[in-house]
Order: structure tokens, then sequence, then C-alpha cells
């Protein structure tokens, strides 16, 4: 495919390539020799299920398209059969990532940064054990409800007694 590949594809395909760069707070360097095409197409769905995006790529057009941006440091991590993940929370991208290369050992990480840090395996095991953004934005949600709808509660349960004593 990559071959057949005309020059203006290979533009396009950079360019994109680059608005996803800057558009994630965090990219995962991946290599997936020895999966199969029916694994790739799990793993893209589970990834997009936690609204990131998977790419395999031909890795000088994703060196080129990382330059200038804040991950032009993974540059040196695109070699062999590379796939990116990239990910408007981080956690999210790094959390499918782990859980898919735990089920299947032939998904195997590269690298991992998030905007300009690279993190290590330690960190990025760490990462992959915090909840998400989401999972947080509903805990807090939770938290600030909570209390009103215990509110409501006394206020309604008042109420009925109230009412109950008036029947009588």
């Amino acid at each position: 495919f990559w071959l057949e590949m005309d020059r203006e594809q290979k533009k396009n395909t950079v360019k994109s390539l680059k608005k996803y760069f800057e558009e994630s707070d965090g990219v995962v360097v991946t290599h997936y020799l020895g999966l199969k095409t029916s694994d790739l197409t799990e793993f893209r769905q589970q990834v997009r299920n936690v609204g990131s995006k998977f790419f395999v790529t031909k890795n000088s057009l994703v060196k080129i398209a990382s330059k200038e941006t804040q991950y032009a440091a993974l540059e040196s991590y695109f070699k062999g059969p590379t796939a990116i993940v990239f990910s408007k929370d981080p956690v999210a991208g790094i959390k499918v990532v782990k859980k898919y290369s735990d089920e299947n050992d032939k998904l195997k990480l590269v690298k991992a940064s998030l905007n300009e840090k690279i993190i290590d395996e330690e960190e990025f095991n760490a990462l992959s054990k915090l909840s998400s953004i989401e999972d947080l934005r509903s805990q807090i949600t939770a938290y600030l409800i909570a209390p009103h709808q215990n509110l409501m509660q006394v206020l309604k349960a008042a109420g009925t007694e109230l009412v109950g004593v008036f029947d009588n």
C-alpha cells in the first residue's frame, strides 16, 4: 500500500498525522508484529471506544509529521512495525494499550509521551491504573450532587410524613 501512495497522498497523510500530534495530550507508540488483521481491528475498536485514534503508518511519514510538535522527541522510536495511539485523554490511551498488551503479547509498548514528556515503562504502568478523565468527572459530579439529593430526600420525607398526619 505504501509503495502505491503518490506524493499527494503522502502529503495528506503527513498533514493528518501532524494534526493528530498537535491535538493530542498523549501518544503511545507500539509495535504490532504478529497481530492478525482481526486483532488489529479489535484493538482499533477498543481504542475508538475510549475516544482515541489508532494508526498503522509508514515510519518515514510519521517522523516528518512529528517534527515541530510537542512529540518530536519520539522520532527515534518510529522503527519497525509501528502503530500509534493518539489521545485527548492521555490516561485513556495508556489504559487501552496496557489492557490489550496484557491480553495479547504481540502488541508491545515502545514508548509513550504526555505532551513533551516521554514516560518510561514504570510511569506508563502507574498511569494505566489511574481513572480516566471521564471517570473522574463522573465521580466529582456525583460528589457535588449527593448533598442536594440528600436534602431533597429529607424535605420530601418531611412532606410525606406531614400528609400522613393530616390524612389520619
